[in-house]
């Protein structure tokens, strides 16, 4: 009986492990490098040109173009609220990973918990060679910064 529970632990941590070097470990499609910093635009700027852009395809009137503008601005205003609560839902997720990760690595040896930090580093430095854009996110978005100590006691 003691075998069975020691043998479904051990199997349990091995997927854990697994699951967090995989997830981490995705690879997304390729994407064209983005322009030089001094060929960026704010990001207001950027929402204008987008939707002149949008306007000129779609040929719009100034009329129809300070409608869209109001339309946009008002769901903004309605967004702003989510925004926020998904920010907080970010940040505690972060949380809980950072925890989860503490607890991982609490049951590791210390030859286990140097190898995973082997992985983890590795794991970063390629994520590092990839870019920018290769971390989930949009291309003007900087990833949300991870504490180091998460890895490194």
């Amino acid at each position: 009986m003691n075998k069975k529970i020691l043998m479904l632990t051990c199997a349990s941590v091995l997927m854990l492990g697994a699951s967090v070097v995989w997830a981490q470990d995705t690879v997304s499609e390729p994407m064209t490098p983005p322009p030089a910093p001094e060929m960026q635009a704010p990001k207001g700027d950027m929402h204008k040109m987008r939707a002149e852009k949008l306007a000129k395809e779609l040929g719009l009137n100034d009329e129809q173009r300070k409608k869209a503008e109001e339309i946009r601005k008002a769901d903004f205003e309605k967004m702003k609220p989510l925004m926020e609560e998904m920010k907080a839902l970010r940040e505690k997720m972060d949380n809980m990973r950072q925890e989860n990760m503490k607890s991982f690595e609490a049951i590791l040896t210390p030859e286990q918990l140097a190898k995973f930090k082997q992985i983890v580093d590795e794991h970063k430095r390629k994520m590092d060679e990839r870019g920018p854009h290769h971390h989930g996110r949009h291309p003007g978005m900087e990833p949300r910064p991870i504490p180091e100590d998460i890895h490194h006691k």
